[in-house]
């Protein structure tokens, strides 16, 4: 009974490892999000929606190992989209607490972005 609870714990901390570790898939994830969260509205298929999500994330994965400039361009849009993510987060806060969480969020994706890049090569 207890590997029943545990076993889905054990797989989403694997998950999260993963992307932690591999930064680079991440952002090529949330570079994939974009056209995902602008198309949500226009009536296409969940099928197709998907098909441009993994697209994109793919193209945006190999741009990121092909150019140097991928990588700075993904890794301040990973950045981004950790500030806003850390912004959103809680609503109930005040503004303040939410500017400080968001910058804290975006400098710990910075040192990580550049620490994963500095490491790779």
């Amino acid at each position: 009974m207890l590997a029943i609870i545990l076993l889905p714990i054990g797989i989403l901390l694997g998950i999260a490892k993963v992307l932690i570790t591999r930064l680079d898939l991440l952002n090529s994830l949330m570079v994939g999000a974009v056209p995902a969260f602008l198309i949500r509205n226009m009536g296409f298929e969940t099928r197709t929606s998907w098909i441009i999500f993994g697209a994109t994330a793919l193209m945006a994965f190999i741009i990121q190992h092909m150019f140097k400039i991928g990588k700075v361009l993904f890794g301040i849009w990973g950045c981004l989209a950790v500030g806003i993510l850390c912004y959103l987060f809680r609503d109930s806060s005040p503004y303040n607490t939410r500017m400080i969480t968001a910058g804290v969020g975006m400098a710990i994706a910075a040192v990580m972005n550049f620490g994963f890049w500095m490491f790779e090569e």
